[in-house]
C-alpha cells in the first residue's frame, strides 16, 4: 500500500511524500517510487483556518463569561451582593409550585431596618450603605442551603425559606432580630447601631399563592412596626 508522509522544509515549505512499492509480475518488491507534492499553501490555509477557530473559541468563551456576568447582574443587588426584588418575584411563584407538588411548606421573611432615614440623614447616604451591606452579610451568615435571600427594596429584605415549619421560621426571624440589634457598624469613627422588625408567613398555611403570600406576610411586618418595632409578628398572632 503507498505512505504519505508529510515534511516541514527548514524553507518553511511543506512537501507531501508518498512512497509506492514497485513489484514485478510476481509481486515480488523490485524498489519504490517517491512522489513529492508541494502543500505549503495547503498547510497555511489550514494553519489559518485553526487559528480562526481558535480566536473564535477564544472570543465564545468571552461572550459566555460576559452573558454569565449580565445574568448575575441583573438578578444581583450591586450593593448587598444578595438576589434583588426582580429574582424574587421570579423565584417564588416556582419555588411554591414545587413545593406544593411536593407537599412541604415555604416560610418567607419580610424584614425592614428600622428608622433607616434617620441613619441616612445622620451619617449621610455612604454611612447607610455600610448598614445595608452589614445586614446583607448577616442576613447570608443566618442562610442555610437551600434558602434565597433578597434585597426587596431600599432597607427591605426578604428572606426564602423552603421546608420550614411555622414554629422554626420565627425562631430563625427571633435570631435575625437580636443579632441585627447587636450589631455594631463602624463608619470612620462613628459607630451605628440600629434594629430590625420582621414579619413572617408560611405557604400553603397563610396563603396559597405568591401575590397571597405576599400581602399577609407585609401586613405582618405592618403589625410589627405599628407596635413598635424591633420585633418579629408570624401571620397566626396577627390581630
Amino acid at each position: 500500500m503507498p505512505s504519505e508522509l508529510l515534511l516541514e522544509l527548514s524553507t518553511g515549505c511543506y512537501v507531501e511524500l508518498h512512497v509506492i512499492p514497485l513489484r514485478d509480475h510476481c509481486n515480488c518488491l523490485t524498489g519504490h517510487l517517491l512522489v513529492l507534492r508541494d502543500v505549503t499553501q495547503r498547510q497555511q490555509a489550514d494553519l489559518e483556518l485553526r487559528q480562526v477557530n481558535e480566536r473564535l473559541q477564544a472570543q465564545l468563551c468571552e461572550i459566555n463569561a460576559l452573558q454569565t456576568q449580565l445574568r448575575e447582574q441583573a438578578i444581583r443587588d450591586a450593593l448587598t451582593g444578595l438576589f434583588n426584588r426582580r429574582y424574587f418575584e421570579e423565584t417564588l411563584p416556582r419555588d411554591l409550585a414545587r413545593a406544593a407538588r411536593a407537599a412541604y411548606p415555604v416560610a418567607v421573611i419580610l424584614m425592614d431596618i428600622d428608622f433607616f432615614k434617620q441613619v441616612n440623614d445622620t451619617y449621610g447616604h455612604q454611612g447607610g450603605d455600610c448598614v445595608l451591606q452589614a445586614f446583607g452579610r448577616l442576613l447570608r451568615a443566618h442562610s442555610r442551603r437551600g434558602d434565597i435571600a433578597c434585597r426587596y427594596g431600599g432597607e427591605e429584605f426578604v428572606l426564602l425559606l423552603p421546608a420550614i415549619t411555622l414554629k422554626d421560621v420565627c425562631q430563625r426571624a427571633e435570631q435575625l432580630r437580636r443579632s441585627f440589634q447587636a450589631m455594631r457598624v463602624q463608619f470612620g469613627a462613628a459607630t451605628i447601631r440600629t434594629t430590625l422588625s420582621l414579619g413572617v408567613g408560611l405557604f400553603p398555611e397563610h396563603g396559597d399563592t405568591s401575590q397571597s403570600l405576599m400581602q399577609v406576610v407585609d401586613q405582618a411586618l405592618y403589625v410589627a412596626k405599628a407596635a413598635g418595632r424591633n420585633r418579629v409578628k408570624c401571620v397566626e398572632t396577627v390581630v
